[in-house]
């Protein structure tokens, strides 16, 4: 591929998108338009369509086509001839937007109320959100004067600036905050709750003095501190602009979206040339959502309708869910005080009959009376499905949604892109819907859980290496296996461990010391290749050490930004990843989709950022998106949102409709979510004093619970015909006030929730097949039923339905071999500790021999610690040296959290130092003869069609007696002791004394005991608690002896047998087990 210059962004753009589609010559096409819907509109929105009426408020409830009536009207005004561009649609939202302006496009492709396309081509219609055309006013002023046109300032940017000058306020020692709040300032709450303060302020009318001046009259310290703060950020900001960049030209003002406003109005009250313009040309004004709209907004559309030929606004002011935003429904609902310029739309064209029952229940708990909310169903209307179901637990909730989902779409033939899931709480609740959504097979379209362009997935790492290109020292363990993680080293977390491994043992092979953390940073600082290492174990070191070193020299020759960052991408060879899951699609598709959506946005955000500061730095850049706390917009190219169902939050669901939408997670405590916004600053307070409300006595929740009752009557009247709406009730969660609102809860005598029934079996394969085995399979059920089922399995089994074919059921399938694994006279090598397992439980010896245990478990690596340490006391070393071997062994131990590791590394200390007690005070009757004593010894042979038994193993310590006998003693780590009885009959002790008996130690045949020594049990007496077996005699090693025999029988196969015991709670091989529940499903059908 050519090597183009970064700063050819267009390009860029095309290239990715061109890919996505496979052809690099793609052609642009129109998509295909569905058709517009058709009402019948009564007699007050005839009026609205049949001429301009100057200024008219279009009130309705949710579904009476509000939007569809501005729509029409618009295309009405087109279609009669006029000018295009003198009609203006305004909303709130940029998606809004575009529905509205493909909703208008469409209708003028095709009028729905003829019948008959237009014979003409048209322009497109100008439909905006306010902010655009406010930006469009301060643009055309700027063009006017010939200076730069301005700059919005993105809420990511200007959370960044207030955090900045937060902190060198904390430096300066925050003089002018109060001193109860200088503890706050740099908590990221705090900084987001001012910009709300300073927003809602400006929105208002107020600047920094006016606000300071307002704290002053009411005794409000953090007033007058957010005032100073106030100017002091629209100095900075000023001077970012006024100063110029880098290279000394002039910039662009920078304002926020408040101030984008307020500038366009003071733009129409100064410049009499640009209202007189934007008066005359805008001769039809439209306003959709105006519920939605701030005290500023009101009054710059106000000032371009107040002449026009049409002023149209709709709304409705139970649907305002964005007042922590600053919008004011009031602003709407008295703008036609006596009502005669108010149309209202009574009938639901959108809403089924269900739904709408359903809505309107909610809506009569709303506060306050209004003639809107009685909306009736069209003429012969029916149908609509609502379902309210409360389930016990959240997954439970998630997988019926999820079932109802797919039978939306496979049984009523529901396009996915037709669906919704609506949440009060994305983090309470996407990470579970979106798990079930996906195991169910339901694919997901948008999830607008976002995040900021430093965080997301694709982005970080790519940043991570801007950021060190200049500084490679910044390189630490947490960043560097996030590197070798990520998509750009490719490793995963066994990779990573192997990696570790590998790295360690290169370092004991040459002597060192270093730990992996350290060995892992060297890797990658240096450049290693690894020649020591596998290449599956290397390469994600020589990826990414390749990456630092490519753009390590890129910044060392002085290359921009822009040039850096196309490097890093085109040497990562990530496109070609990404495009080759977008064209297999599915999940990962829609995934590498949006991370080249993500990749793009940085290569744009690189762009903005070098035409700002030309000369700016690689390091300047990866702090500056690395600073954004929250996600920012842009608008760079996308890919086309796949056809997904939509998750979203009830906020980003407003002005939107889908035919099913499925309401999640209404929890008391979630919805209504009634803690106080804005209590540190006082930021509710200040809108209720600026609306005429000064009374410190109002309620500060009733306000809060009214807006929580509207977003939950908004979620619900998303949905056209199903409408699902769920809760969980458990010990922690309880339905929601609203849900009783909606259907109460006729619970029986025994207090269980008459909404709370069984979910059924899920429309998925799986499930079927399950529940079709489980009749066949059912030895007690009816006959017809089971044959029903055969038959239902054979037909899945011939379409090659995983599971369904018997050769596939577990327990089945006739055994591999019928052969032992050893044959009478073959040598049976069984150890001590084999004895005693094989004596409980056969099953679990072979199962554990075969890598059914983890020997990696820390219970074991500890074990192994304490026996490696009791031996190093035995050899003599002193208290210093053994706590030295400790410290550097414990390095190595992977204990988990840092916490648990400090409680583990206490507990072997106290191990070990309860066994040097023990072994100071059994010197009085015991006398060292071996510490780690191999012993071996065959038995004698038995019957010809036996197997010969070979017992070997290793004793922890061999002791002598008062008379010279060889005593057995066992170090266990273990925290429960066996009993005393137990002891007397224990296995391993007995097999030990047993090859004591039959000469395995030199010097004696006659032993005199074993112990089991617990160094996990202190003892005040002995140091550790001890358990006895006395010593065998001839008749007790004849018993033994043939119990030892039997053993090693058991493991020659190829049966081995299951046997309760004790143990089996914490068997390791529980999971396989025909005794256990858990076990039954792998040698049961």
């Amino acid at each position: 591929m050519p090597v183009r210059h970064p700063g050819e962004r267009a390009w860029f753009h095309r290239w990715v998108n061109a890919r996505r589609t496979g052809r690099a010559d793609a052609r642009l096409v129109r998509p295909p338009l569905t058709d517009a819907p058709t009402f019948t509109w009564d007699d007050g929105a005839r009026r609205v369509l049949s001429a301009p009426g100057g200024f008219r408020r279009v009130l309705g409830g949710p579904g009476t086509g509000k939007t569809s009536l501005l729509a029409s009207a618009a295309t009405r005004r087109i279609a009669e001839g006029a000018d295009p561009e003198s009609v203006l649609v305004l909303t709130t939202s940029r998606k809004a937007a575009d529905a509205l302006r493909a909703d208008i496009t469409r209708r003028l492709t095709f009028d729905p109320e003829s019948a008959r396309p237009l014979p003409r081509t048209v322009r497109e219609p100008l439909v905006r959100t306010v902010h655009s055309y406010a930006y469009s006013l301060l643009r055309l002023e700027a063009m006017a004067e010939e200076l730069p046109p301005p700059r919005l300032l993105a809420g990511a940017e200007q959370d960044v600036v207030v955090r900045e000058l937060l902190a060198g306020d904390l430096d300066e020692e925050a003089g002018y905050w109060p001193e109860q709040l200088r503890p706050a300032l740099m908590v990221p709450g705090f900084a987001e709750e001012l910009r709300d303060l300073l927003m809602r302020a400006a929105e208002r009318g107020l600047g920094p003095e006016d606000l300071a001046e307002l704290g002053r009259r009411r005794g409000r310290e953090e007033w007058i501190a957010a005032g100073q703060f106030w100017a002091q950020y629209e100095e900075v900001t000023q001077l970012q602009g006024a100063g110029g960049n880098a290279l000394g030209v002039a910039s662009s003002p920078a304002l926020d979206a408040a101030e984008l406003v307020t500038s366009a109005l003071l733009a129409l009250e100064d410049d009499d040339e640009l209202r007189m313009r934007e008066r005359t040309r805008v001769r039809h004004l439209f306003v959709d959502d105006a519920h939605h709209l701030d005290p500023l907004q009101t009054s710059l559309v106000r000032v371009i309708g107040h002449t026009a030929a049409e002023f149209v606004v709709a709304g409705d002011p139970d649907q305002n869910v964005f007042s922590f935003r600053g919008a004011d429904a009031s602003l709407f609902a008295d703008a036609d005080p006596d009502g005669s310029r108010t149309v209202t739309l009574t009938t639901a064209h959108r809403l089924a009959p269900a739904v709408r029952l359903a809505v309107a229940k909610i809506g009569a708990t709303l506060p306050g009376a209004s003639q809107h909310r009685k909306i009736l169903p069209p003429a012969g209307a029916s149908g609509g499905n609502v379902r309210v179901r409360v389930m016990p637990t959240p997954a439970a909730e998630a997988s019926w949604i999820a079932d109802q989902l797919r039978r939306a779409h496979l049984v009523d033939g529901v396009p996915w892109s037709e669906i919704a899931v609506l949440v009060r709480s994305p983090a309470r609740t996407f990470l579970v819907l979106q798990r079930a959504l996906r195991a169910a097979g339901v694919p997901i379209g948008s999830a607008t859980e976002e995040l900021p362009l430093a965080r997301q997935p694709a982005v970080r790492p790519l940043l991570a290496v801007l950021k060190l290109a200049p500084a490679p020292d910044l390189l630490d363990v947490d960043l560097a296996e996030m590197l070798l993680s990520s998509a750009l080293g490719g490793a995963d977390p066994l990779a990573l461990r192997r990696l570790r491994r590998g790295l360690r043992r290169l370092e004991l092979a040459g002597g060192g010391q270093r730990s992996s953390d350290e060995l892992l940073v060297e890797a990658l600082r240096g450049g290693d290749i690894l020649a020591g290492l596998a290449d599956a174990e290397s390469e994600p070191v020589r990826r990414v050490g390749g990456l630092l070193r490519v753009t390590h020299q890129a910044v060392a020759r002085g290359d921009g930004v822009e040039q850096v960052l196309w490097q890093l991408w085109t040497e990562s060879r990530l496109q070609e990843k990404l495009l080759k899951q977008v064209e297999r699609g599915g999940s990962l598709g829609a995934q590498a989709d949006r991370d080249l959506d993500a990749v793009v946005a940085l290569f744009d955000a690189a762009g903005r950022y070098v035409d700002r500061l030309p000369r700016a730095s690689v390091a300047s850049f990866a702090d500056y998106l690395g600073a954004q706390q929250i996600a920012g917009d842009t608008l760079a190219p996308a890919a086309v949102p796949s056809d997904g169902v939509s998750l979203l939050t009830a906020h980003a669901a407003a002005g939107r409709e889908w035919t099913v939408v499925a309401v999640a997670g209404v929890q008391e405590g979630a919805w209504p979510d009634l803690r106080l916004r804005g209590s540190v600053l006082g930021v509710e307070r200040l809108k209720d004093l600026m609306s005429g409300v000064d009374d410190d006595a109002v309620s500060q929740t009733a306000p809060i619970l009214a807006e929580e009752r509207r977003l939950f009557y908004l979620a619900m009247s998303r949905a056209k015909q199903t409408l699902l709406v769920t809760a969980v009730s458990g010990e922690d969660e309880q339905p929601s006030r609203f849900l009783d609102d909606l259907e109460e809860n006729g619970a029986d005598d025994g207090g269980l929730d008459s909404r709370m029934k069984p979910p059924g079996r899920s429309l998925v394969l799986a499930e079927l097949v399950g529940e079709l085995r489980e009749v066949v399979c059912d030895d007690k059920a009816d006959p017809v039923r089971r044959r029903r089922a055969a038959k239902q399995l054979a037909r899945l089994a011939d379409a090659k339905v995983p599971g369904a074919h018997p050769s596939t059921w577990y327990g089945l399938l006739p055994a591999s071999t019928d052969e032992p694994v050893h044959r009478p006279g073959d040598l049976v090598r069984i150890s001590p500790s084999t004895v005693e397992i094989l004596t409980k439980c056969p099953l679990r010896w072979m199962i554990e021999r075969h890598g059914g245990s983890d020997p990696a478990q820390l219970a074991a690596v500890t074990g192994t610690l304490v026996h490696g340490l009791a031996q190093a006391v035995a050899s003599g070393r002193t208290e210093a040296e053994l706590q030295a071997a400790l410290d550097e062994a414990w390095v190595r131990v992977d204990a988990g959290a840092p916490w648990f590791s400090r409680r583990e590394r206490r507990r072997v200390e106290q191990m070990l130092q309860n066994f040097v007690t023990w072994l100071e005070r059994s010197r009085a009757e015991l006398k060292a003869a071996g510490v780690e004593q191999d012993i071996e010894v065959e038995l004698p042979a038995g019957g010809e069609d036996e197997v010969r038994v070979l017992l070997r193993g290793r004793v922890d310590r061999v002791e002598l007696d008062a008379e010279g006998r060889p005593v057995i003693v066992d170090i266990k780590t273990g925290k429960v002791p066996v009993s005393g009885k137990d002891a007397e009959e224990h296995p391993q002790l007995a097999a030990y004394q047993l090859a004591v008996l039959l000469g395995a130690i030199k010097g004696s045949n006659e032993p005199g005991g074993a112990r089991l020594v617990y160094v996990a049990k202190s003892n005040k007496q002995t140091g550790s608690t001890e358990r006895s077996q006395p010593p065998l005699d001839e008749v007790g090693g004849k018993q033994w002896l043939e119990l030892v025999r039997d053993a090693a029988a058991s493991a020659a196969g190829p049966d081995y047998q299951a046997q309760e015991n004790p143990d089996c709670d914490r068997c390791p091989a529980r999971g396989c087990c025909p005794l256990r529940p858990e076990g039954r499903q792998v040698p049961g059908p």
